[in-house]
């Protein structure tokens, strides 16, 4: 060979003449290579280098010579000795990866020379792996050139080898990876030439790809075997299969099915119909979720269907968001979407779908599944899976099921064909004679995993033990096929002085989440202090354990193994010594110790700008070499520490978070954590990690300090969760100028960062806490359920819907789940928490992903009646449910299926249903004033516990074990009984003033809580039967549902006022933080200097606010019993008069917040109307009792008798400038004028109007009077003479029902039914602009501040907002928008992009994802609740928490772009 060396290339290739590599050109679709003379490598590809600057070369020149050098390699490895397996191993990966590359090969020879011309980013790793074959042939054939070695030297060469084979292997597989990664680029570019549409690669390879490569660990069948079943679905995929476009592989585990999906997915990748294959794997975190599943198929279709380049392109450029939707959206939008503009057929291959770890991901994805074959003709797919009736619930009616049936027959038909033992034959030939073979092959029982792991041990080179007594042991083995008890033998087998730490070292690999490459795994060693060789260990236990030679990554060669190490970790017996003991909990907290050392580590832990980006104006997939950076910035251990660090704390014991408490009081707080999310948005590890420090926050063991910082982490991670996925940079610039002003963080942001935005306004204090009450159901609230893990509650409400909550915060998650047609009775989630069950009054169950939302199946439906009572059992598949038949029915989720006949019995609607803890009883109650036990698996009454005829029972439940039940009746009455006998044990008295609706222990039994239809919540001693504390009232109607969470610390109740509380059962008070009012603001009122604001609202509390800065000025004014219905200030401002529905009027100190004196007494109804007299020694008030009073303003005592002459209610009034005159608005359509001082009526009511007067002002100088009517109305009347001015002041259907001038006079304000506000020239009647748009509800109060600059308004919608008339009057487009804002998801994306002002940036806008752009370039990322007041920045909205508020913005030191790590300046710089 030349000694003539490579070196790397310094520019791209170029193929400018094609005939530099005719010699290698095949008109074949699969190229065959001449078998000739030697070629002189290094020459000919130091030729082609120098052709590089002349002439050039094309990729087929690379990759043919990489076929022929394969090919030499292979012939050489052939005449190899020792080591047999290795050598045969590497015999496998080395053609499979020549058969990849021929196809390639295939593809580019489809394509003009011209189109194959190789780039700058392909051109590097092509030549890195043609060098890499040179180097592993040179090895070879050096060690074939060695001297013979003498019989002794042959065997201790032969355990020791003097060449690393796995060494070579992993050379080969590295080099072999990044070519096909650059391959995978460059078919994407070459495709995209020949469709004229080079811009769709880019777009395609933004999106993210798995790193996992299926073939390190699984191979495909041998030649001979499967055959039954290869052609099974060969006729599936080939023909016509209406009804049946899924095949489902369905066996145990270790039966061969990942190898049979290897066999069918190149076999239909040959044959043109394979669209894409996704090989779940325990083994790795990367494909054991779905997280990547959608972004990885659709590669591969650009991959194998060059039709549907363009439509995926599309589809990312249309959603650059979409891997942060939903999974459903993410497969109809990259999958389903492009598939339905292909015409011909397509095959989805998915392997191992039981392996997908979260129940909820792989429900989602099989009705993702099954929605896509019902609307997709041209979609077939391949399932593999174990058996689950969960799968099958779902594929059943769409699959053809199959199972690798052939794997027994050997046991009665031994035949050379069988599968299991075609395997056996070749892999033991020469170590076993054929008797024994046949014998083992029956002793395996047809298990495929039984059976190689059987022979691994046999051919084991780290075995000394004789073959033949291995075989004896195995054959020794009382179950035939039983991986556990072979897995048993196999550790048994190991050195007793080595065992100990064995099983420590196995542990470590069990409890790991992902696989571990071995110098981590060394590393990991030395760090926990387990004196053990990881290389040795794998050699030692080589029947179970791999290394990816490629990844350099320690495998379980079967999930089985990790399923008998967990079976392992219960501490075993004193005298069982050689039984293995997995320490699972010591284990986790080894390697916590280990990720929190590494990411604290100064040389190879957490650094600013760790993967040195230079630019904030891209996105992170958008970087060029992305790839490049992770491998050489974060290395494994550190990827691994950063992305599961918080699980492996969560999991250990006490003892173990003591010691690392101070290395997670470091990781939490700043800088390092913000350096630590650096490296979770390039991983993609930010959703994991929200998970693992929820996991976290459960434990004790750390102060409150810690676990506040803790919280504060993982809420900064939830609340920007966008920029932190999307671009690295964006931590600094986007995140943390939005953080609370309160928050640790946003502290750091004023020291450190002090080069990026500033937020002057429009900024929270704090996070979102958990809300008063939790809002959003239109209806009454049926039913509440808490999650067995206590992190979300769902509710069923008389609007048709269940929602669900977050249990922290009592934040809505997700969409309402629709469906039912009528009310949702009766929650309950599964006992894993995976699932939620709903019965309704539309006579149907439901069930539905908790993760997704989404239904899963079809909607039960058993009896022409509604559902009225639902119960899951935690020991069974099974759900319970009461019918208005006044039958129970027991039911199956997993297979849809009917248990047995109804349960009849009861002789009215039953209405409570639960189980008991082992599920085998359920007790039921009943209108009929029974209470029943019955047997849930025969479906036989036990007993007749409580039969009374007089009250129907409308609630019962479970003691948490099992030995009692407590029953509540609608004669208020709540009795404890004896579960096994039936005995009374005892009666909660004198509590509930009407029906009992709902009873519920609490999770350790010792509380009992009660709801009822007189609008409380009592807690009961479930011993002593006496009630604790008062009882808990808030609601403003019948309380129908309770729930206590599972640890006990709170009561959830829902009611007929359609709210959810939430309350803690320790002190009995309602939980939660009042940000702003609870419900609807009634009236406000504008302090005389303009500086405060009062409103009052139905949540029967006053709010003050400073109008500047729209923050509440210190606790709500409480006192009222009702409603606040009206407001004003003194003339001072010192003092504001509250009238209420109560029928009171009471005096507060405004600076003070302090009442003053006693409620004003005397109206008999409603109160409608107050105001000050201009002196402020008087107050005026009109009620619902058609009167008008007068009261002294300092004493409270009333000054003359009520004014009288309305025949109906009063319904607003209004005082003259100079105090003389009063006018006041009635029902009877009429407005009357009085003498304030005679207290007479002046001249003939007004009349004009045809409805009811709501609404009345005079005029500043007090010559005009406008009202607001029902008739749809607004108008002027001449003050003096009671004359009408002009016409009516009309706007089509527009309802008005407040008004106010504005302090000139020149203008009238009006709010409205339709939730508008509008303004009017008061001279000429005319309307001014277009409405004001935003409130959600009726507005019900207006006025002008005293400058005549702004406008403020009241709604039922809870909130107060200020509007600045000039701007806001004058701008029509500026109502448009908020039309179009009020038309959208409040808080969601803006409909369309929105222009926004960055200085020194042109044509800059606020996309619908939250990004500002200029251009293409990235500028910052703004929060769904700034969104808004970012574009109406003069919009002040109270409480300033809401989803409205202005925001505004300070570029002054704004860093971005190329400069965008200058944001990081100490403030003493």
């Amino acid at each position: 060979m030349s000694a003539r060396k490579l070196t790397k290339p310094k520019k791209p290739y170029t193929n400018a003449n094609p005939s530099a590599s005719s010699s290698f050109v095949r008109s074949s679709p699969r190229p065959e290579y001449e078998e000739s003379d030697p070629v002189d490598l290094h020459a000919i590809l130091s030729e082609a280098i120098d052709k590089v600057l002349d002439e050039g070369v094309g990729i087929l020149f690379f990759l043919k010579s990489a076929c022929r050098e394969t090919k030499r390699i292979l012939e050489d490895i052939s005449t190899m000795d020792g080591n047999k397996e290795e050598w045969n191993e590497l015999v496998r990966r080395v053609r499979e990866n020549m058969s990849v590359i021929e196809k390639q090969v295939a593809f580019f020879e489809s394509y003009p020379p011209e189109d194959t011309v190789i780039d700058t980013e392909s051109s590097g790793p092509l030549f890195y792996y043609v060098q890499c074959l040179e180097n592993v042939h040179e090895t070879i054939v050096g060690l074939k050139e060695q001297p013979a070695r003498t019989k002794s030297g042959f065997l201790k060469a032969f355990r020791k080898p003097r060449v690393d084979i796995r060494k070579l292997y992993r050379e080969i597989e590295g080099r072999y990876r990044q070519l096909m990664e650059a391959l995978d680029f460059f078919a994407i570019v070459v495709r995209a030439k020949a469709d004229e549409h080079k811009a769709n690669a880019f777009l395609i390879l933004q999106l993210p790809r798995v790193s996992f490569v299926a073939a390190s660990i699984h191979t495909t069948c041998l030649q001979g075997t499967r055959t039954d079943v290869l052609g099974m679905m060969w006729n599936w995929a080939h023909n016509d299969t209406p009804g049946r476009p899924i095949f489902w592989l369905c066996d145990v585990a270790g039966s061969g099915k990942s190898t049979v999906a290897m066999s069918a997915a190149g076999i239909w990748h040959d044959q043109g119909l394979l669209g894409g294959a996704f090989f779940f794997s325990l083994t790795s975190n990367e494909v054991s979720n779905t997280d990547k599943f959608c972004s990885a198929m659709a590669r591969d279709l650009v991959r194998t269907t060059r039709r549907v380049i363009p439509y995926i392109a599309e589809a990312v450029k249309q959603n650059p968001s979409i891997m942060q939707s939903s999974f459903g959206q993410q497969f109809q939008t990259l999958i389903v979407g492009p598939l339905n503009r292909h015409q011909e057929t397509v095959i989805l291959v998915i392997d191992a779908l039981d392996e997908c770890q979260s129940s909820s991901q792989r429900r989602e994805l099989l009705e993702a599944l099954s929605t896509a074959v019902r609307g997709t003709k041209n979609l077939k797919i391949f399932i593999t899976s174990r058996p689950d009736p969960a799968i099958e619930a779902v594929l059943g009616p769409l699959a053809i099921k199959a199972n690798l049936e052939d794997r027994v027959q050997g046991l009665n038909h031994p035949n050379p064909l069988n599968d299991v033992a075609i395997y056996v034959h070749r892999s033991l030939g020469g170590i076993l004679p054929p008797e024994k073979r046949w014998r083992l092959i029956e002793k395996a029982n047809g298990s495929f995993v039984w059976a190689s792991t059987a022979c691994r041990m046999l051919r084991s080179e780290a075995n000394l033990r004789n073959p033949e007594k291995i075989y004896d042991r195995i054959m020794a083995l009382v179950q035939n096929g039983g991986i556990y008890e072979l897995y048993a033998l196999i550790f048994e087998h190991t050195d007793r002085n080595f065992y100990v730490i064995m099983c420590q070292m196995l542990a470590l690999l069990a409890v790991a989440f992902e696989p571990l490459t071995m110098d981590d795994f060394e590393d990991l060693l030395k760090h926990a202090r387990v004196g053990g060789s990881g290389k040795d260990l794998v050699q030692s236990l080589e029947s179970v354990l791999s290394m990816d030679p490629s990844t350099n990554k320690i495998h379980f060669r079967h999930p089985t193994v990790v399923e008998y190490l967990r079976y392992c970790s219960a501490p075993p017996a004193v005298d069982s010594r050689n039984r293995l003991y997995i320490d699972i909990a010591n284990a986790h907290g080894q390697l916590a110790w280990w990720c929190l050392k590494g990411l604290t580590s100064p040389t190879v832990g957490l650094k600013f700008n760790l993967c040195q980006v230079e630019s904030s104006f891209y996105l992170n997939r958008q970087l060029p070499d992305l790839e490049e950076r992770i491998s050489k910035y974060i290395p494994t251990r550190l990827q691994y520490a950063s992305s599961y660090w918080s699980f492996h704390v969560a999991e250990t014991g006490e003892d173990w978070r003591r010691t690392f408490k101070s290395e997670v009081q470091w990781i939490v707080q700043s800088p390092q954590v913000l350096h630590w999310m650096e490296v979770l948005s390039f991983t993609g590890g930010v959703l994991r990690a929200i998970s693992g420090l929820k996991a976290t926050t459960r434990h004790v063991g750390f102060d409150e300090e810690t676990r506040s910082a803790i919280l504060e982490t993982r809420q900064f991670l939830m609340a920007f969760s966008v920029p932190i996925q999307d671009s690295a940079p964006h931590i600094y610039i986007s995140a943390l100028p939005f953080t609370p002003t309160k928050s640790i963080l946003h502290s750091e942001l004023t020291k450190r960062y002090l080069n990026t935005l500033t937020v002057t306004q429009g900024l929270e204090e704090r996070y979102p806490v958990l809300p008063r009450t939790l809002q959003g159901h239109k209806g009454e609230v049926y039913a509440i359920a808490f999650s067995p893990d206590g992190s979300r509650m769902i509710s069923g409400s008389n609007d048709n819907t269940i929602r669900q909550w977050d249990a922290d915060t009592g934040q809505p998650l997700g969409a309402p789940l629709r469906g039912h047609e009528k009310a949702v009775n009766s929650v309950a989630f599964s006992p894993d928490g995976s699932r939620i069950i709903s019965g309704s009054c539309d006579m149907t169950i439901r069930l539905w992903d908790t993760e997704s939302g989404q239904p899963i199946g079809k909607p039960y439906k058993g009896h022409e009646a509604s559902v009225t009572a639902i119960a899951f059992s935690l020991g069974t598949s099974c759900i319970a449910y009461g019918f208005e038949d006044n039958t129970i029915g027991l039911w199956n989720p997993n297979t849809g299926q009917l248990l047995r006949e109804p349960i009849k019995g009861h002789t009215k609607l039953v209405t409570a249903l639960a189980f008991s803890l082992d599920g085998s009883k359920i007790v039921s109650a009943s209108n009929d004033g029974t209470i029943r036990l019955w047997d849930a698996i025969t479906g036989r009454s036990l007993s007749v516990i409580l039969e009374t005829r007089q009250f129907g029972i409308c609630t019962l439940a479970f003691s948490p074990d099992g030995s009692r039940i407590v029953s509540g009746s609608r004669d208020c009455r709540i009795h404890l009984w004896d579960a096994h006998v039936g005995s009374l044990l005892g009666e909660l008295r004198e509590g509930h003033t009407y029906g009992v609706k709902a009873v519920i222990f609490s999770p350790n039994g010792s509380q009992i809580a009660s709801a009822s239809d007189d609008c409380t919540i009592r807690r009961w001693d479930a011993i002593t039967c006496q009630p604790i504390g008062e009882p808990l009232r808030s609601h403003e109607s019948e309380v129908i549902t309770i729930a206590f969470s599972p640890d006990g610390s709170r009561i959830a109740s829902g009611s007929r006022d359609s709210m959810i509380r939430l309350w803690s059962t320790d002190t009995g008070q309602p939980l939660g933080e009042l940000r702003g009012h609870e419900y609807g603001v009634e009236a406000v009122a504008v302090s005389p200097d303009g500086s405060r604001i009062a409103s009052g609202s139905r949540d029967k509390t006053i709010r003050l606010w400073d109008t500047a800065t729209g923050r509440s000025l210190g606790e709500p004014l409480q006192g009222h019993e009702h409603s606040v219905s009206t407001l004003a200030f003194s003339p001072d401002g010192s003092r504001l008069v509250s009238g209420s529905y109560d029928k009171t009027i009471r005096l507060w100190d405004v600076d003070r917040r302090q009442p003053l004196g006693e409620p004003l007494l005397g109206h008999e109804y409603s109160i409608t109307a107050v105001a000050f007299s201009p002196d402020g020694s008087q107050i005026v008030s009109g009620s619902y009792d058609e009167t008008i009073r007068l009261w002294d303003a300092n004493t409270g005592r009333p000054l003359r008798e009520p004014f009288r002459g309305h025949g109906a209610s009063v319904n607003t009034l209004a005082l003259s400038p100079d105090g003389s005159r009063i006018a006041s608005g009635s029902t009877d359509q009429t407005i009357r004028l009085w003498d304030i001082g005679t207290g007479q009526q002046v001249g003939n009511p007004l009349r004009g109007h045809e409805g009811s007067v709501d609404t009345l002002a005079f005029s500043p100088d007090g010559l005009r009077i406008a009202s607001g009517s029902k008739d749809k109305t607004i108008r002027l009347w001449d003050a003096i003479t009671g004359r009408p001015l002009g016409e009516p002041l009309r706007d089509k259907e527009t309802l008005f029902y407040t008004l106010a001038f504005s302090p000139d006079g020149s203008r009238i304000v009006s709010g409205s039914y339709d939730h508008t506000i509008q303004l009017w020239d008061a001279n000429t009647g005319r309307l001014l602009g277009e409405p004001f748009r935003g409130h959600k509800c009726l507005v019900t109060t207006v006025a002008f501040l005293p400058d005549n600059s702004r406008i403020i308004s009241g709604s039922i919608d809870k909130t107060i907002r200020l509007w600045e008339t000039e701007i806001d009057a004058n701008k029509k487009g500026v109502s448009q928008n908020d039309r179009r804002f009020q038309d959208s998801q409040l808080g969601s994306a803006v409909p369309d992009p929105i222009t926004v002002t960055v200085p020194g940036f042109k044509e800059c806008s606020l996309s619908h994802d939250g990004w500002v752009r200029s251009s293409s370039k990235l500028l910052f990322w703004v929060p769904p609740e700034n969104r808004h007041g970012l574009q109406y920045s003069h919009l002040l909205t109270l409480p300033t928490s809401s989803l409205l508020r202005a925001t505004k913005l300070d570029f002054a030191r704004f860093q971005c772009g190329l400069s965008w790590a200058s944001a990081r300046e100490d403030a003493s710089h």
